[in-house]
């Protein structure tokens, strides 16, 4: 009898941690400061920074606030896929205001290795359009600007950009993480 009971705790124990791991899972969000460089893979390093760029002819009802993404993926490139839209919900790029979520509003890449094709035109987001993503290859370095309409009441509200990033090649990643502004 009493083994039985040993083997039932035993087996609860395992089962428990199991189901519920204490180590911290690989698709944690890593924090990080505006500024901070963060590695994807061996060849992809991104930096985020806040800005004072224009975004002309999007007009915002709110507070506008631009986040610029820096990329370097050095002579061997990079193919990245993010998913950005106007659905606070859904985009995996966003902007967390005080306990709101602020998806962006307008979004310019801009990636000298791209020749005549980088027209550095501003894309504004149209709510409408929900679902898909963004591929992008490049080599050597680059950016991603953001523009953000935060509501009014949350313009003196403490920022975070949450972003989830998938490098496709060299190597597949997945990297989420969020930057305090």
């Amino acid at each position: 009898m009493m083994r039985k009971l040993l083997l039932l705790a035993v087996v609860s124990a395992l089962t428990i941690n199991v189901a519920y791991p204490q180590s911290k899972g690989s698709d944690e969000a890593r924090q990080v400061k505006a500024g901070e460089t963060v590695p994807i893979g061996d060849t992809l390093f991104i930096r985020v920074m806040k800005s004072t760029k224009a975004f002309e002819g999007v007009k915002v009802k709110g507070e506008p606030v631009v986040v610029v993404l820096e990329m370097d993926a050095g002579k061997q490139g990079a193919t990245v896929f993010y998913n950005i839209n106007s659905n606070p919900a859904t985009s995996e790029v966003y902007l967390l205001s005080g306990a709101r979520r602020v998806a962006p509003r307008a979004v310019v890449e801009d990636f000298p290795s791209w020749g005549k094709d980088n027209d550095k035109d501003i894309d504004t987001l149209d709510p409408k359009e929900t679902l898909g993503g963004t591929t992008l290859s490049f080599q050597q370095k680059g950016s991603i600007a953001l523009l953000f309409d935060v509501p009014v009441e949350d313009a003196k509200t403490p920022k975070k950009l949450s972003i989830a990033l998938r490098m496709v090649q060299p190597k597949d990643e997945l990297r989420s993480f969020v930057v305090s502004l």
